[in-house]
């Protein structure tokens, strides 16, 4: 039992190495970030392989994460679990603000609304924000995220595609909008007015795990928001524990 479960950790870990620093792995190298021999790793790897978490480059004769992690990621999204780990975090920010907080994620062109807490004023709308998709241009809880993608890829959902007008201050100028990802860097924080619904302002902060965006928490509300020096604590708190929370320390 003792050697199926010590190959079984020897996976798991196998695959917690790949990140934003580390995209690809060979045999030698994961025996020695494992301390095991290279006949298990080259086992490990193998099994891993075999089950699409990881597929091989041929050419230059590493590993790379496979389509098994993404089917795993897309479970546990479409799951309760992301949810109930982030509704306290994103209902402590929306009763000390006062306002509407959302924790939404990257959903290829979009982001998804994964929980959405209502301030006392109400709903912002009358149906649920929870599974709401914000597309990647549009208001604050969008260009949060899509900002602090890499060029090329932000390119991709932004000037490489037709984009919709939701409301008269709406932008769908990829130079304005390229722009405006700039300011929302150096800030760390995005403000919008009306561009996707008339009447709701909204304040939304990156969530990261490590230096990679996961998603984006938002505090909204029917017309003005108030002073943004006071939003920008609380919500800069709730997106850091999200993603403490979220990652391998949390």
């Amino acid at each position: 039992m003792a050697e199926t479960l010590d190959s079984v950790e020897r996976a798991l870990s196998a695959l917690l190495l790949f990140g934003a620093d580390r995209r690809e792995i060979g045999v030698t190298e994961l025996a020695g970030l494992l301390g095991c021999s290279t006949s298990s790793a080259q086992r490990t790897i193998h099994t891993l392989t075999k089950m699409q978490f990881l597929r091989r480059d041929d050419e230059r004769r590493v590993y790379r994460l496979g389509t098994g992690v993404l089917h795993l990621s897309r479970a546990w999204q479409r799951t309760a679990s992301l949810a109930s780990i982030a509704r306290p975090v994103v209902t402590e920010l929306s009763e000390h603000t006062g306002l509407t907080a959302t924790f939404a994620i990257a959903d290829h062109a979009h982001m998804r609304a994964v929980i959405s807490v209502d301030g006392p004023e109400g709903p912002l709308r009358d149906y649920p924000m929870a599974g709401e998709l914000f597309p990647a241009h549009v208001g604050a809880i969008s260009k949060a995220f899509f900002a602090h993608l890499p060029r090329a890829q932000r390119d991709h959902y932004t000037s490489q595609r037709p984009l919709a007008r939701y409301t008269a201050v709406t932008s769908m100028n990829p130079r304005e909008l390229e722009a405006e990802f700039a300011r929302i860097r150096e800030l760390g924080y995005c403000v919008t007015r009306g561009e996707y619904d008339e009447q709701v302002s909204a304040l939304a902060m990156p969530v990261k795990l490590g230096h990679e965006p996961l998603g984006s928490v938002s505090v909204s509300t029917l017309g003005e928001l108030p002073d943004t020096a006071v939003l920008t604590e609380p919500v800069g708190l709730a997106a850091r524990t999200i993603g403490q929370l979220l990652s391998r320390r949390g």
